[in-house]
C-alpha cells in the first residue's frame, strides 16, 4: 500500500468529518471490519453504517468472513434498510472499524481506508503495524468500539433507533464479557445506561443470549479444553488448547465460540488466587492456530503478543501461529512467562 497521510482526529473532529462527506450528494460509504469478526466489529459497523444512510448516504458493511449466524437477527434487517440505495453514487469512502492492522480485513486487505474508528492500543500511527488511514480516530480508553460509534451518534446529532441500540450494545457487551473484563469502566456503564434508556431496546435478551446460553457441542469444545489445561511451574500462567479435529468431532465453527476464552479465563489456581495470564490456543486449520492471551496489569497481553507477531489490548490480545497445537502452546506460554518474570514483582496483580 503506497504511503499516505495520516491525521488523528478527536471525536468532534470525526463526527464533522462523516458529516462533511454525508453532505455531498454522490457519497457511498463502504464499512470494513475484520475477519472471525465479533460483536463489537458487527456492531459498531453496522451501527455506523445505519448511521451514515439515515443521513442520505449509501453505507454496506463489508467483512472477509461471513457473520454467524447467532447475529442475523440484527443484520439481517441492517441490510435489509442499506439495500434500498438513495440514488447512484459515485465518490465512496472506506472506512474501516475495529480493526487493528491491514491483515485483520482478510481478502480485504488491499483496500485503501480512507477513515479508521478503532479502540486497539497497537493501531497508533508509530506501530508499524497499525492500519493506515487518511483520517484516524483510535482510543483505545475505550472498552470498546461500540462506544465510540455511540459517542459519534450524539455528537452528528442523530436519533438512534432500537435497531441501532441493540447493534451498539451487542457490540458493547461481548467485548466487555458482560462488564467483567480490566478493560470495563465507567463510560462503559454510562454508555449502557444511555442505550438501555431507549424504548424497547433488547438489552436483557442480548446478555442473555451471549452469556447465559451454550449449546452442547460449545460444552463439549470447553470440555477438550478444560481435559488440556497446565499451569507454568510458578502457577502464574494457565494454557489450553483445542484441536481441528475438536472442531470436527463437535460440529462446530469457530465463529460460533464467541465468549469461549472466558471459560478459560475463569479458572483460578489451585489456592483459590487469580492466575495472572491466561492462553487458549485453537487450530483453526490443520497447523495453523489462533493464540489469544488474557492479562492483568502489570502484565501485559499486547505487549506479549507483539513479540508473537500480534497485538491486542493490554488485557486481551492475539496472534496467528502456523504450527502444531502444541507448539503453539508452548511458544505462548513461554512468551507469558518471560513476561510474568520481568514486570510482575509480587504474588498478587
Amino acid at each position: 500500500m503506497d504511503p499516505i497521510n495520516e491525521k488523528m482526529l478527536s471525536p468532534d473532529e470525526m463526527a464533522e468529518a462523516l458529516k462533511k462527506e454525508c453532505g455531498k450528494p454522490d457519497t457511498a460509504f463502504r464499512i470494513f471490519f475484520h475477519k472471525r469478526p465479533d460483536g463489537d466489529a458487527i456492531g459498531s459497523a453496522y451501527a455506523l453504517a445505519l448511521c451514515l444512510y439515515s443521513l442520505g448516504a449509501d453505507a454496506e458493511a463489508l467483512c472477509s468472513d461471513p457473520v454467524p449466524q447467532r447475529f442475523h437477527e440484527l443484520t439481517k434487517p441492517a441490510e435489509e434498510i442499506l439495500s434500498v440505495p438513495h440514488g447512484k453514487k459515485s465518490h465512496v469512502v472506506n472506512i474501516a472499524v475495529d480493526t487493528g492492522s491491514a491483515s485483520r480485513l482478510g481478502r480485504y486487505s488491499d483496500e485503501k481506508i480512507d477513515i479508521c474508528i478503532d479502540h486497539h492500543i497497537t493501531n497508533f500511527i508509530d506501530n508499524p503495524e497499525h492500519l493506515p488511514a487518511a483520517l484516524r480516530l483510535v482510543e483505545p480508553e475505550e472498552s470498546s468500539c461500540a462506544e465510540i460509534i455511540f459517542k459519534l451518534f450524539g455528537l452528528i446529532d442523530i436519533k438512534m433507533s432500537v435497531l441501532e441500540a441493540d447493534l451498539i450494545y451487542t457490540g458493547l457487551i461481548t467485548d466487555t464479557s458482560c462488564f467483567r473484563t480490566r478493560s470495563t469502566r465507567r463510560q462503559s456503564l454510562i454508555t449502557a445506561a444511555a442505550v438501555s434508556e431507549i424504548n424497547e431496546a433488547h438489552i436483557v435478551d442480548i446478555a442473555r443470549k451471549h452469556f447465559m446460553r451454550k449449546r452442547p457441542a460449545q460444552i463439549k469444545m470447553e470440555t477438550a479444553a478444560y481435559s488440556r489445561m497446565r499451569f507454568s511451574e510458578d502457577e502464574r500462567v494457565l494454557g489450553t488448547y483445542v484441536t481441528y479435529d475438536d472442531y470436527r468431532e463437535c460440529g462446530i465453527e469457530d465463529c460460533d465460540l464467541e465468549g469461549f476464552n472466558d471459560a478459560i479465563d475463569q479458572i483460578c489456581r489451585p489456592d483459590g488466587k487469580g492466575v495472572p495470564v491466561h492462553v487458549i490456543v485453537r487450530e483453526l486449520k490443520p497447523s495453523f492456530c489462533r493464540v489469544s492471551v488474557t492479562a492483568r496489569l502489570p502484565v501485559n497481553a499486547a505487549r506479549i503478543c507483539r513479540m508473537l507477531g500480534g497485538g491486542g489490548h493490554d488485557n486481551a490480545a492475539g496472534c496467528e501461529m502456523n504450527c502444531d497445537p502444541k507448539e503453539a502452546l508452548e511458544r505462548a506460554m513461554e512468551a507469558c512467562i518471560r513476561d510474568v518474570n520481568e514486570y510482575m514483582s509480587g504474588e498478587e496483580v
